[in-house]
């Protein structure tokens, strides 16, 4: 009797699992690179010929949160990836990506990370989406209470804004000089416009600015694709040599601040009401 009854328990627990919970997986290694046009954007190397003022630069610091990643099936169906949590590059909502290493002139650290790690159901891809922030639910926190990868006291404002999705610092070079002249520039994106409060506490409205842009990559092949960041790209309207009068050092998407303008276009967000023309920084290789 204690057999016939532990089969037939056996097989009714069975029969209750759903049937996508038995479906095989795969595990999905999702890579990404920074560039400069064609070349590596590393720490440590000069670069020239960038935005309007065709200046230089050298990077100080390159750092980007992923989410909401998808892969596209051979159906057409965007399936999610499943994140693997790592204790240091990636939690269950999101992936620090690290182009920085502490050479040269960057003052990050020496780890780099530049893939997302999960699993997807068994089957065939040819496309990628995903977004560039952090989910707003775990947006708004203290973080050096958080667990990695949103520990990074250097990728933070106060909790009410959240955190920089993009940490990206520049050393720059040339330009015509005058009162507005700079000798550095910074991209830090994040949500804005966070309502009233405390700085040190989450917002009580969600921002009317999110600043979570979304990248759709139709042929994407993840065992041989790679996704490209171009910085130079990204900087092609702008420059990075100036910046814009009582303002902060490079573009820190607050609304009004004149040196995001054509950042946010070719990020692919709206920018003091216009839309993007669509982006222009983001590739597959």
């Amino acid at each position: 009797m204690q057999t016939l009854y532990g089969f037939g328990f056996a097989a009714l627990a069975l029969s209750a699992v759903p049937a996508a919970a038995q479906t095989p997986l795969q595990p999905v290694e999702i890579r990404f690179d920074a560039h400069v046009g064609a070349e590596a954007a590393r720490c440590g190397q000069a670069y020239t010929g960038i935005g309007i003022a065709k200046a230089g630069l050298r990077f100080q610091d390159i750092r980007v949160y992923v989410s909401a990643v998808r892969l596209i099936a051979a159906d057409g169906k965007e399936v999610p990836v499943t994140l693997t949590p790592d204790d240091q590059w990636q939690n269950d909502q999101v992936t620090l990506l690290d182009f920085e290493d502490a050479t040269g002139n960057c003052n990050g650290s020496a780890g780099t990370n530049r893939v997302v790690r999960g699993t997807v159901p068994q089957g065939r891809y040819r496309g990628l989406v995903f977004e560039i922030g952090v989910p707003r639910a775990i947006n708004h926190q203290d973080p050096t209470l958080a667990a990695a990868p949103l520990n990074v006291t250097g990728m933070t404002w106060p909790w009410r804004i959240g955190y920089k999705f993009i940490g990206i610092d520049l050393e720059t070079t040339g330009g015509s000089g005058g009162p507005n002249a700079a000798t550095g520039f910074s991209i830090h994106l994040g949500s804005t416009d966070c309502g009233d409060g405390p700085p040190m506490a989450p917002p009580r409205v969600a921002c009317v600015n999110p600043n979570r842009p979304a990248y759709r990559l139709p042929r994407f092949d993840p065992a041989r694709s790679v996704v490209v960041l171009d910085i130079g790209a990204l900087l092609a309207g702008t420059d990075i040599t100036v910046n814009a009068p009582k303002s902060a050092s490079g573009c820190m998407a607050f609304p009004g601040d004149a040196d995001c303008a054509a950042i946010f276009d070719r990020l692919g967000l709206a920018w003091a009401g216009k839309p993007s023309a669509g982006q222009q920084w983001v590739r597959a290789d």
